[in-house]
């Protein structure tokens, strides 16, 4: 979770009673004036009296009231300093509050562009079926049944090594990625981030080197911590030249499982991230189950995209073991997308991420999305459209 800062009022004194100081300066003086007039009137006394009298005489009733006069005063002024500067070191906490809370926001509140994506999954191998997708008629794939238990695959990959798909998988992403390529300069990413293992990303490079030479890929690239990693790419990328791209993908092959709780599956996905893109995508909220709860997490989400109320659409996977999300004034039911792509484990966020990305864009309206990530047990966030680029 993402908790904006929350300060305690600083407190504040209250203002002077201005009609009670009157009231007791004025019944002060008049004690003093009784006192002395007491005082004048006795006849027959000790000497303490005599003393007393004496002092009288060279401090006269007059001086002794101006005394307790100015006494008065200098206390009224002291009580009125101290209201003065406790309000304004209140008024500075507050306005030092509000600005320490209004920069969290914003940077809370910065994007990233997305640029181009790619999708590869039983149900999404093409930038065609992107609309088939999100339609009542679509058809989920029938999964694949196996003698270690159900799963959803490519029928364009052969063999039931996972790590040999894997490689697979990787291979048809960067074909996929360079035939549809839509920026007709070839920039260099600055950054490379990949989810999957290390073979999975050289079989990437290594086609990519066959496909695009022009663009140079590391040999070792920053793994993919999801969260984390997105915030670090849009900290890199806010208020950077318009040209700097990040290159975010990932593969993932999951092994069947008779006793999983939906089949096995796999897919593939590629972000071309820049300053500014088509759709925007947002740093996104965290769910820590014993610190907050899941409504207030999804109301801090609209809060990050300032929406006065839910997004119309999300897209998601399944969480069996998550609290209930009917707390959520989220329709998480509509665009599941367990039958679409199976189980994909530290794959989840990024598929629902690019499709509620690819649902924005073609509706103009934010998509909400929730899935699991690699540093957290459940991740949600909304993609918009970059109307500035529509």
């Amino acid at each position: 979770m993402k908790v904006a800062p929350e300060y305690a009022p600083y407190p504040q004194a209250q203002p002077p009673n201005y009609k009670r100081w009157l009231v007791n300066g004025a019944a002060l003086l008049g004690l003093v004036f009784v006192g002395a007039d007491l005082l004048e009137s006795v006849k027959h006394g000790s000497s303490y009296w005599n003393i007393l009298r004496l002092l009288l005489d060279v401090f006269t009733v007059w001086g002794v009231m101006i005394g307790v006069a100015v006494l008065w005063l200098l206390a009224l002024l002291l009580r009125v300093l101290y209201y003065r500067f406790n309000w304004h070191i209140a008024r500075y906490h507050t306005n030092a509050a509000t600005r320490v809370q209004h920069t969290w926001w914003t940077h809370h509140r910065q994007k990233v562009g997305l640029i181009e994506s790619v999708l590869l999954g039983a149900a999404c191998s093409s930038p065609e079926h992107r609309q088939s997708l999100f339609s009542p008629e679509h058809q989920p794939p029938v999964p694949e049944a196996t003698p270690e238990g159900p799963a959803i695959r490519l029928l364009q990959i052969l063999g039931r090594d996972v790590a040999e798909r894997e490689r697979h998988l990787a291979t048809l992403l960067a074909l996929q990625w360079n035939e549809q390529r839509t920026e007709p300069d070839v920039v260099q990413p600055v950054c490379c981030y990949w989810q999957g293992s290390l073979d999975a990303w050289q079989a990437f490079v290594e086609q990519m080197r066959q496909c695009c030479p022009q663009i140079q890929l590391p040999e070792q690239p920053e793994p993919w911590q999801g969260m984390q990693s997105l915030d670090a790419i849009i900290d890199r990328l806010h208020g950077a030249p318009w040209d700097i791209r990040i290159l975010c993908a990932g593969c993932h092959s999951s092994p069947p499982e008779a006793q999983s709780h939906m089949p096995a599956g796999e897919a593939a996905v590629l972000w071309w991230l820049g300053p500014r893109g088509r759709v925007r995508l947002s740093r996104g909220e965290w769910f820590a189950a014993d610190a907050e709860s899941l409504a207030s997490v999804a109301e801090r989400v609209s809060q990050q995209s300032e929406l006065k109320s839910s997004a119309p659409v999300c897209v998601s996977f399944s969480q069996p073991d998550m609290p209930p999300l009917s707390v959520l004034d989220w329709n998480t039911r509509q665009h599941l997308q367990d039958a679409n792509f199976g189980a994909l484990q530290n794959l989840e966020a990024m598929i629902v991420q690019t499709l509620a990305a690819w649902y924005a864009e073609q509706h103009g309206v934010p998509c909400a999305w929730l899935a699991n990530d690699p540093q957290h047990t459940l991740a949600l966030g909304i993609v918009e459209s970059d109307h500035a680029d529509s």
